[in-house]
């Protein structure tokens, strides 16, 4: 048998169930008639892979708000991050969802972000005390 005299026949390849007995298609039967015709290809019989579970929301919208923490000089977006992580983490145990992975990188970026920005706001501010401090120190002694 030709492969061109197959390309106008889909029945070769995906085999639709015969009957309709319930009124509806069940996802497992349909499942297992569809790749019904691929088995004598394959030695044996067909597998189906199961979906992936979903995932965790609030693992993502951490992600993002840890990114924007660490990004802007708004390090509460990092604190946010921090706070949506460890319910995510928590969620994701109970739950059984993916993204924690997700989760953990919010944890770190949240905590290492935060850190450096009130760092940075610390010595900004110390900096210019000190200048103001001088000028000020400068200012009395010279009248």
């Amino acid at each position: 048998m030709s492969s061109q005299n197959n390309w106008n026949n889909p029945d070769m390849y995906y085999q639709q169930p015969q009957s309709n007995a319930g009124g509806s298609y069940g996802a497992q039967s349909y499942s297992q008639n569809a790749y019904a015709a691929n088995a004598q290809y394959a030695g044996g019989p067909a597998y189906v892979y199961q979906p992936l579970p979903p995932t965790n929301v609030l693992a993502i919208v951490g992600m993002c708000a840890s990114i924007f923490g660490f990004i802007s000089s708004i390090f509460i977006g990092g604190i946010a991050g921090i706070v949506m992580g460890h319910i995510a983490r928590k969620q994701i145990r109970e739950r059984g969802e993916r993204g924690d992975g997700m989760a953990v990188a919010a944890l770190w970026v949240g905590y290492i972000g935060t850190a450096l920005w009130i760092l940075f706001w610390v010595l900004y501010v110390g900096v210019f005390v000190l200048i103001f401090g001088v000028a000020m120190v400068g200012a009395g002694s010279a009248s």
